[in-house]
């Protein structure tokens, strides 16, 4: 009874997308990422049996050095606190020197070298100020390299974006790459048996919540959980497929699942599936990387 009320629940107060959520700020891997450290956090006993998965679903690879094209480059880590996930969304204006206005472009050479060493000044110091290195993680599914960055986005979009119109010549960063993996096996478990996705829920799960979570362990689930002080609230949610569940719940989490899709809320497990047919049949930008001897 605990888990057909919790289902009625749902199906009379459906998620929502979450509405917070900006897609130039915030790419697939980091959304992963975090549900992952969702996982990891999670103390409810017994453990969700997908969150087993998820805390073995990321492998991060030995760094090595290489020589990129900028234009390979899809995303900053960070811009004054917030993540750019889409450099070509960020306006082409910026004032790289107080002491100039700000530049729409096309830059001449002085105008280059001057963007180019703002950057330098500013793009994740550790590495770029006295090495000209770049800190790049690669997302190995997909066409995502993500650049380490403390403020310096909108001058890089613009020496990116720059770099990609015709008549410019190639331009080759030094960078220091970690590649990042997705365990197959972990995945493909994940895949065939769960939803991971990101909604706006209603308070009123919350009074048939934690008794369905009691009778039914390995059942929906929120990661993230945390009492709903006001409507909509954002919280990532484990939902178990169709096939995975007794007869006599399947027909209800049918629907559950079809208001899911309807409501276009995003599934992370199914967004990688997509970003790795893309990889397939697309092609990153830009020149091949080549490889460096470094150590």
């Amino acid at each position: 009874m605990a888990v057909l009320r919790f289902l009625k629940d749902l199906e009379d107060h459906p998620f929502k997308a979450d509405a917070s959520r900006d897609p130039r700020e915030e790419n697939a891997y980091y959304r992963l990422q975090r549900m992952v450290g969702f996982a990891e956090a999670f103390d409810n006993i017994p453990l969700h049996p997908a969150c087993e998965l998820l805390r073995t679903l990321l492998r991060v690879g030995d760094p090595y050095h290489a020589k990129i094209d900028i234009r390979s480059i899809t995303a900053v880590s960070a811009s004054k606190g917030k993540l750019v996930a889409e450099l070509d969304s960020l306006p082409e204006t910026m004032s790289f020197d107080k002491s100039y206005p700000p530049n729409y472009g096309p830059f001449d050479e002085d105008q280059t070298a001057r963007l180019r060493e703002a950057i330098l000044q500013e793009f994740n110091p550790s590495t770029t100020r006295d090495r000209e290195i770049f800190d790049i993680t690669d997302v190995t599914w997909s066409h995502e390299r993500i650049a380490a960055n403390c403020g310096a986005s909108r001058r890089f979009s613009l020496w990116r974006r720059l770099a990609g119109r015709g008549g410019w010549y190639t331009v080759w960063l030094h960078a220091r790459i970690t590649p990042v993996h997705l365990d197959e096996d972990v995945f493909a478990d994940l895949l065939s048996s769960w939803r991971i996705v990101r909604v706006s829920r209603s308070r009123t799960l919350e009074r048939s919540l934690w008794d369905m979570r009691q009778a039914w362990p390995d059942g929906p689930c929120p990661l993230d959980y945390a009492p709903a002080w006001q409507p909509d609230h954002s919280e990532t949610w484990i939902l178990p497929l169709p096939h995975r569940v007794p007869a006599s719940l399947r027909e209800i989490l049918i629907r559950v699942h079809a208001a899911i899709d309807r409501a276009g809320i995003e599934d992370v497990l199914r967004s990688i599936s997509e970003a790795r047919c893309l990889k397939t049949i697309g092609a990153a930008q830009g020149q091949n990387d080549l490889p460096l001897d470094h150590t």
